[in-house]
């Protein structure tokens, strides 16, 4: 859609890898299941991580290849079936790209990025977040959506930094979904960016809280010629107490639906409706979770 604006994302102090893998169920996205995995021993012992306080620390690069392969075989091949749905040009392009994005002690949050060396696509890519536990050598991926047929989304993952909380380590990742994703074209757009809170838990590693902080939906007709689109907007902050930990989350959130209509190029944006508020959230140290204040 030729109003849409691609959103850049640079791609910063990322260890690339080529993987081949062979043909696989065409997919839209990356695979959204929960996985854990046990990496041999004798790769957990070479993995060596390199860190200052200029820069994040890396995979040593010589171990990246072992690393893939110990992941679970239908997460490593949905690479290769997403850049089948992009195209001709994408196809046989496939790279995963590993990168640390926060260590804590024996616990290392890993991104695993799977993306094309096509200048075509340098901005176009799909990731998911895992967490290592150098201790035992497990290995936790963890989905950001659902998996359903028709999923399109793509996800970019940051690290937003540690939150401190009564009784557990708290760790928050900045998600951006861009507005396009190369297999698809239509009359309809979605982006926006989560920012969650990932933590440890005795059992595994949970997603402890899910907070929308932009939206853009856009949807077009060309007869008569109108998009509807609404945007929403929220600032997270949040209350600490005189040890620093977290107890209470606030979202203030403004959300705007507008129809837009064009005189040749310019556009007459008309407001359908507003809304605004607060968002609230308690720490329950006692079931380790967020609950939502009313």
């Amino acid at each position: 859609m030729s109003r849409l604006k691609r959103l850049n994302l640079s791609l910063v102090g990322l260890l690339p890898l080529l993987v081949l893998a062979g043909p696989a169920e065409a997919r839209l996205n990356l695979l959204e299941s929960r996985q854990i995995v046990t990496l041999p021993a004798n790769l957990l012992g070479g993995l060596n991580f390199e860190s200052s306080a200029a820069a994040p620390a890396a995979i040593a690069a010589p171990l990246d290849a072992n690393l893939l392969m110990a992941l679970p075989p239908d997460f490593r091949s949905a690479c290769a079936s997403m850049l089948e749905s992009w195209g001709d040009i994408a196809r046989g392009t496939d790279e995963w790209r590993v990168r640390v994005l926060f260590r804590q002690a024996d616990q290392v949050w890993l991104s695993f990025r799977c993306a094309s060396h096509a200048p075509e696509y340098a901005n176009d890519y799909d990731e998911r977040p895992a967490l290592l536990s150098l201790g035992t050598g497990k290995l936790q991926l963890l989905p950001l959506g659902s998996d359903t047929e028709n999923d399109s989304t793509l996800y970019h993952v940051e690290f937003a930094g540690p939150l401190a909380l009564d009784g557990i380590l708290g760790f928050a990742l900045r998600v951006t979904a861009p507005a396009e994703n190369p297999c698809c074209d239509g009359p309809e757009s979605r982006s926006g960016e989560t920012w969650r809170i990932f933590a440890d838990s005795a059992h595994s590693a949970e997603e402890l809280l899910r907070v929308t902080t932009a939206r853009d939906d856009l949807s077009h007709s060309d007869d008569p010629e109108v998009d509807s689109a609404t945007t929403y907007r929220a600032q997270i902050a949040l209350d600490r107490d005189g040890r620093n930990r977290v107890g209470e989350i606030t979202a203030t959130f403004r959300e705007t639906a507008e129809d837009i209509t064009y005189e040749g190029e310019k556009p007459n944006r008309h407001t359908v409706s507003q809304r605004s508020g607060v968002l609230r959230f308690r720490w329950n140290p006692d079931r380790l979770q967020f609950d939502r204040v009313e």
